[in-house]
């Protein structure tokens, strides 16, 4: 079904905007997390994260005009229409011009070969690119946002004839006067079966870019500019047939076909000199007041319902990045961005979910625009003089487009204070917990300004309270608004806290170290600390150790503190630290009786690890021996023991590992796995010390066994190793791997290959990568 226009009565005016209504959950799942900025007097920033189970986390952001005030959107194409910006250029490319930029979204389709936009484009009135049949989102002189679909813009070409010899009396030529041309290609790139195409200054500053033979007729823009209802007059300037791209200049057009287009009669409708006359009629009359226009792709929401999605173009309806513009009755418009194609962070949106979280969020119309590597939301975010991307692009990084929404204000900076915000808004912090809050604010321009020294800060929660900047957070869940004032300046705003009661994870880590402390061996008396960290849908939480109760099972010793156990004085004692916030709970396993020849031992967190995870013994119940070195057959025993020691047929061994050894069995599965290769003939040599470099090569071979991602390291890598040419060849890629993934860090600057392992060497290198 094909998409109708829409009624002119429905362009709604920003002017009659009212306050948004609060966000709650639509298509996107349940709103977990939401934090509003305000950006100018009439434009917020809104993050927000919804959960669902499926599909799972999606995180959005918007842009939203709440009525009249300093900011109005614009639309921007860039310098010329051929190519395309990155949105980080954008920016630069607007402040070049004088413009005050707050807000940068993506808008319209494009070609990703050449950049030109497969929609309408208008730019403070000037027309740059045409429709095609196309919808578009377009504002008027008078703040009107209106929609429109299935546009074109009719441009014809009437020719006076040559005014200068009217008469004619030498009969020398024949008069064009009279004859006419129509088209509707107006800046878009020519191919051969496309029909005719006008060109203007705006397309390209090199030329117009074709690449096949065709027909130009050059014109000198005698008076008048491009607009999608007007006239121009023209003189024409040059006959071309060319199999070259011709330049259009500053005050020239230039009308072409492909000679294979078969519109060769047309050329001969125009001789040098004779004057034209160019008008252009668009199918929409609204089009004549649009001072702005955008292309965009399907109508998803229109008269406040869901539109016919079997008019929506099927390529677009899986789950994906998406950007969406709408606007509301009350006329505020939504400039929105949603993630996706990455299960971690956000899932995305279908088409039709993305209709719905429009609907959702009050608007009776809305368009989707581009999607995917396109959608891309750049914000100046309050105390910062640059906008920047604030969504996480699905691409890895920015990828160029065709058109961009801008939301700019004409408000002056002065440097002076007049807007206050928190620096860190929007911080999550556990109940109970506290948080340093730093201040940021912009003068009357929105720019950043020097911080007053003399900032108020005043909690809508009664719960919570703060002395001399610190925030502590009340006991229940909520977003807690914080009214600024500066008494010296009048500077005034807002900031939020969101305060939660129930971390989705929480993590024991030992200080100093990162990695999740689940297990641990103590020796009698000893203290061990350690910290606590939290995220709510992967987001990280703000909290104190005392914000989280902890119990003892098992006469193992006691808590002293928050993040503080002692052991107790008997060996060979068992228990469970149990660390708790908000009924969510974590565990970290303890035995007392470690390796007394461990204590102070740079490695003794790695070998304390194996043993508590039953991948190592002591050569006695209390002790390690760190510098023993490492055999062969020990270290294949060692990783069968990391892989959990899986089930396996041997198909044959090595002549001499004695089948009754104790590491028989390990040799067998990591020769089976490719892991270790015979030594001379089919002999392991496994009492042997294992060489560094084997020990090397072992462990990456066995990455793939235990499930670990990875690229090949180069040699290139090995760079900064000042003996890496001793490494034999079948270690290269190997090390350097495990260099490319922080494993390997080298000895006093060199990797030391043909060295033998130690005990305590190979504790971190299989612990590190366990815990990868």
């Amino acid at each position: 079904m094909k998409s109708r226009i829409l009624k002119s009565g429905i362009a709604t005016l920003i002017a009659l905007a009212l306050m948004l209504a609060p966000v709650t959950a639509f298509a996107a799942g349940e709103v977990v997390y939401v934090n509003r900025r305000s950006l100018a007097d009439n434009l917020e920033y809104i993050n927000t994260i919804t959960y669902s189970s499926p599909p799972g986390r999606t995180e959005s952001f918007a842009v939203r005009m709440t009525g009249p005030g300093d900011a109005y959107p614009i639309v921007m194409n860039g310098d010329t229409v051929y190519g395309s910006f990155r949105i980080s250029r954008m920016v630069s490319y607007a402040e070049s011009l004088g413009l005050n930029v707050l807000a940068v979204v993506n808008t319209d389709f494009f070609s990703m070969q050449t950049g030109v936009p497969l929609g309408l484009v208008v730019e403070d009135g000037v027309y740059k690119s045409s429709p095609s049949g196309r919808g578009a989102v377009c504002f008027g002189y008078d703040g009107s946002v209106f929609f429109a679909d299935d546009l074109t813009v009719a441009i014809s070409l009437y020719n006076h004839g040559n005014l200068s010899d009217e008469d004619n009396e030498a009969g020398d030529y024949e008069s064009n006067e009279g004859k006419t041309v129509s088209l509707r290609n107006f800046n878009k790139f020519r191919v051969d079966t496309g029909g005719m195409y006008l060109f203007s200054e705006a397309f390209s500053t090199v030329s117009t870019r074709t690449s096949s033979p065709g027909w130009f007729v050059v014109f000198r823009i005698v008076e008048g500019v491009p607009s999608v209802s007007g006239t121009m007059t023209l003189e024409v300037a040059e006959l071309l047939d060319s199999d070259l791209a011709v330049s259009v200049g500053e005050g020239y057009m230039a009308l072409t076909a492909d000679w294979l287009g078969g519109y060769g009669e047309e050329f001969e409708k125009f001789a040098v000199g004779d004057i034209v006359t160019l008008t252009t009629t668009p199918n929409d009359e609204r089009l004549i007041d649009a001072r702005y226009a955008t292309g965009a792709g399907d109508i998803i929401v229109s008269d406040g319902e869901k539109a016919d999605s079997d008019g929506w173009d099927p390529a677009l309806s899986q789950r994906a990045p998406r950007t969406a513009f709408g606007v509301r009755e009350d006329g505020a418009v939504v400039s929105y961005v949603v993630d996706g194609r990455d299960s971690t962070h956000s899932v995305g949106m279908t088409l039709d979910e993305l209709a719905d979280e429009m609907l959702g969020q009050g608007c009776v119309y809305a368009v989707n625009f581009d999607g995917g590597g396109s959608s891309a939301l750049s914000v100046r975010i309050p105390g910062e003089n640059r906008a920047a991307v604030v969504n996480r692009l699905s691409d890895g990084s920015e990828r160029s487009c065709a058109t961009y929404m801008l939301f700019v204000t004409d408000a002056a900076p002065d440097g002076e204070a007049r807007n206050l915000g928190l620096g860190n808004d929007g911080a999550i912090v556990l109940a109970g917990s506290s948080v340093d809050l730093n201040y940021t604010a912009t003068d009357s321009g929105y720019m950043s300004a020097a911080v007053p020294e003399d900032i108020f800060a005043e909690p809508t929660d009664p719960e919570a309270f703060l002395v001399d900047g610190r925030y502590t957070a009340g006991s229940s869940a909520r977003t807690d608004t914080l009214e600024l004032y500066s008494p010296s300046t009048g500077a005034s705003g807002t900031g939020e806290i969101f305060v939660i009661t129930q971390p989705t994870s929480i993590t024991p880590v030992r200080s100093g170290a990162s990695a999740q402390l689940t297990a641990v061996r103590l020796i009698p008396g000893e203290t061990l600390e350690f910290g606590v960290t939290a995220t709510y849908y992967r987001r990280a939480v703000i909290a104190q150790l005392s914000s989280f109760t902890y119990e003892v099972t098992g006469d193992i010793g006691e808590m002293v503190g928050p993040g503080l156990f002692t052991a107790g004085q008997d060996m060979q004692q068992t228990g469970v630290i149990t660390v708790s916030a908000g009924g969510r709970t974590a565990e970290i396993r303890v035995e007392i009786g470690g390796f007394l020849d461990m204590e102070g031992h740079w490695a003794r967190e790695y070998a304390e690890y194996l043993a508590m995870e039953g991948i190592v013994t002591g050569v006695t119940p209390t002790e390690y021996d760190p510098e023993r070195m490492m055999s062969r057959g020990d270290f294949c025993l060692m990783l069968y023991r990391s892989a959990g020691e899986p089930d396996f047929n041997p198909t044959g061994g090595f002549d001499d590992v004695p089948e009754d050894i104790y590491y028989s069995r390990a040799v067998s599965w990591a020769r089976e796995m490719g892991i270790a290769i015979a030594a001379q003939g089919n002999s392991f040599d496994p009492t042997a010390p294992l060489a560094r470099q084997d020990a090397f090569a072992y462990i990456y071979r066995a990455l793939d066994v235990f499930g670990k991602q990875y690229e090949d390291g180069r040699p290139e890598d090995l760079a900064g190793f000042q003996d890496a040419d001793m490494l034999s060849d079948y270690a290269v890629i190997p090390t350097a791997t495990l260099v490319k993934l922080g494993i390997v860090e080298g000895m006093d600057g060199g990797l030391e290959p043909l060295y033998s392992f130690t005990r305590a060497q190979m504790a971190k290198l299989v612990a590190t990568v366990l815990q990868l």
